[in-house]
């Protein structure tokens, strides 16, 4: 039965009519289909602001993330601005554009209006634990780091409480 009502539980949120999947390759649904966008770069600059869970990320931090090996100059600063004009249009072709939080040179999302399968696991929820399998984002370099978060906090799920060795040490 809780394998049913996992499996119902996570095709229901497929078809919600706005979802984020980040474990495994990243992708956006809107209406049950995966969101198209017009550049590659919108996409994972949206992946990006998705995995600082509601953090503010400049101008320069996206840049420096999403083009590492390029240096930060006028002409990349006007091309993440170009990125993020092509993200909104995209978001507001689905009524979307809210989840985006703009101030000036700062940039984030707003978490409480997003279905996301990581912040489902960052909340403990069952059916967003039972599936993750050790991926996070896999398209994208930077996030490898929260893999890792990730399936160190699958293995400390599995393992039982076990106080830390200095309280053996105490008397009474």
């Amino acid at each position: 039965d809780e394998m049913v009502y996992d499996w119902r539980k996570a095709v229901s949120a497929g078809k919600q009519d706005f979802y984020v999947k980040t474990f495994g390759h990243f992708e956006v649904f809107a209406n049950g289909q995966p969101l198209v966008f017009e550049r590659e770069k919108a996409k994972e600059l949206l992946a990006y602001l998705i995995d600082r869970y509601g953090s503010s990320v400049t101008t320069e931090q996206i840049a420096v993330v999403l083009w590492e090996d390029r240096p930060y100059d006028k002409t990349l600063k006007n091309y993440v601005s170009t990125v993020l004009g092509s993200l909104k249009k995209t978001l507001r072709k689905v009524g979307k554009e809210e989840i985006l939080i703009k101030s000036r040179n700062h940039l984030s999302v707003n978490p409480d209006k997003i279905k996301c399968d990581a912040y489902d696991y960052e909340k403990g929820d069952v059916s967003a634990v039972n599936s993750f399998r050790g991926e996070y984002m896999v398209n994208y370099s930077w996030a490898e780091f929260k893999t890792g978060v990730y399936v160190s906090m699958e293995q400390d799920q599995q393992q039982p409480y076990r106080l830390p060795e200095y309280c053996h040490d105490r008397k009474g």
